[in-house]
């Protein structure tokens, strides 16, 4: 009987919420995804979120990302919830 090596690609999952205008990103991710639970409508760069939408950002098995994504709300001050989903390996 052969022994067969597999390596393995071990990540974490990590979850925050903003509610001001700001870049999210740059830190090497396989994933994003940008959920709007406010009231407000939100930019992803170009991409309008209405309430209640999201907007993922998949990468393939082993790839990384390290783009920052600017999170507009624009002039408004209230109703502003965006929840953030990251994806990202911890031993590559």
């Amino acid at each position: 009987m052969q022994n067969v090596n597999i390596d393995l690609l071990k990540y974490t999952v990590d979850f925050f919420q903003i509610s001001t205008s700001q870049y999210i990103g740059g830190d090497n991710c396989n994933a994003l995804t940008f959920i709007n639970y406010g009231t407000s409508v939100v930019k992803i760069e170009s991409i309008v979120l209405q309430p209640n939408q999201q907007f993922q950002i998949q990468g393939n098995t082993g790839e990384n990302n390290s783009q920052r994504f600017f999170v507009n709300f624009g002039s408004t001050t209230t109703g502003n919830n965006i929840v953030v989903v990251r994806k990202r390996y911890i031993n590559v």
